[in-house]
């Protein structure tokens, strides 16, 4: 991919490296410094910089932006707080190789950065096997006999799958306290508490098994019982944590219960769940947070985009 792109703005590739240098001294930037400071190292022209998108948003201002958040989630900078950056030393080691343009399959030198491009190809290989036919796979249209809408579609299916993606590593570095309580608020917006339901969070040290209860009913008598595990992606919930969350159940004299994780289940987790005939439902990290942003849990629309098409019963009366 070129440096420039043909509008005369640098593309992703090329900011990127661009990005860096201007983070080289160590401090950490505002996002709006950095565009700054990228114009001026490339000594880019005013009229290319006030370049704007349909959306409203600078065309510079846009590439800057996606070359830090890739740069985020590939562990080359850290984003210190919303619109704050600082570069780390993976960062720094690439600055020093005087690079023009920095690709995506460049950054995957990076393991951070590789497991989050295989995040992203998992959600959309789940996403394709929902909207199948069947048990087969969609095809994807080539460019040329491609619905425009479609192509429409598959691009906001895969901004909104790096959006989910964030959302994990953010339940993941979030307090076990934080997790358990976005669950609950999960399972609350998808309706299993009702009108006149309640949520009660329970995990604690001594819990029982048991971080969370949802009340579907004034008087509590139909409750889903909720277990939430804030795993990292190398700790995979087993058999034993399910077995251990259907003896808390049984206990509790309870015939439905839901079990959580930023993680994943083994192989040995679900076919323990299968065996208790549907009273354990399993939700792993990517379900967990594609869930959230189908009902809004921890996420704002960004932008709505309205597509027209002609009337043709307006010119019926000719």
């Amino acid at each position: 991919m070129a440096q420039f792109a043909p509008d005369g703005v640098p593309t992703i590739d090329g900011c990127r490296p661009v990005v860096l240098r201007f983070l080289a001294d160590g401090e950490t930037h505002q996002l709006k410094d950095i565009i700054s400071g990228v114009a001026a190292i490339m000594d880019l022209a005013d009229h290319v910089v006030a370049q704007r998108l349909s959306s409203g948003q600078g065309r510079l201002e846009n590439r800057v932006g996606w070359a830090c958040s890739s740069f985020n989630q590939a562990g080359l900078v850290e984003k210190v707080r919303r619109g704050w950056y600082k570069i780390t030393e993976e960062g720094r080691a690439v600055n020093a190789r005087g690079l023009i343009e920095y690709s995506e399959n460049d950054m995957l030198e990076w393991p951070k950065w590789s497991a989050y491009r295989a995040e992203l190809r998992e959600r959309d290989a789940r996403s394709r096997k929902d909207h199948a036919d069947g048990n087969e796979l969609a095809g994807r249209a080539t460019d040329a006999d491609e619905d425009p809408l479609d192509a429409i579609s598959r691009r906001v299916d895969g901004v909104n799958a790096e959006v989910e993606t964030e959302l994990r590593g953010l339940l993941q570095a979030s307090s076990p306290e934080f997790f358990e309580r976005a669950v609950l608020e999960v399972l609350w917006a998808m309706g299993y508490g009702g009108k006149l339901g309640g949520i009660e969070h329970q995990g604690c040290t001594g819990d029982g098994g048991i971080d969370g209860v949802i009340r579907q009913d004034p008087l509590g008598l139909q409750k889903v019982y909720v277990q939430a595990k804030r795993y990292a992606d190398g700790n995979t919930v087993g058999s034993p944590d399910i077995n251990g969350f259907y003896g808390a159940l049984h206990r509790r004299g309870a015939d439905r219960g839901v079990f959580i994780t930023t993680s994943s289940f083994s192989r040995a987790a679900v076919e323990a769940a299968e065996q208790f005939a549907g009273k354990i439902v399993l939700i792993d990290g990517i379900a967990l947070t594609s869930l959230m942003l189908n009902y809004g849990v921890g996420v704002e629309a960004r932008t709505q985009y309205t597509v027209f098409h002609v009337d043709r019963d307006f010119f019926e009366d000719q």
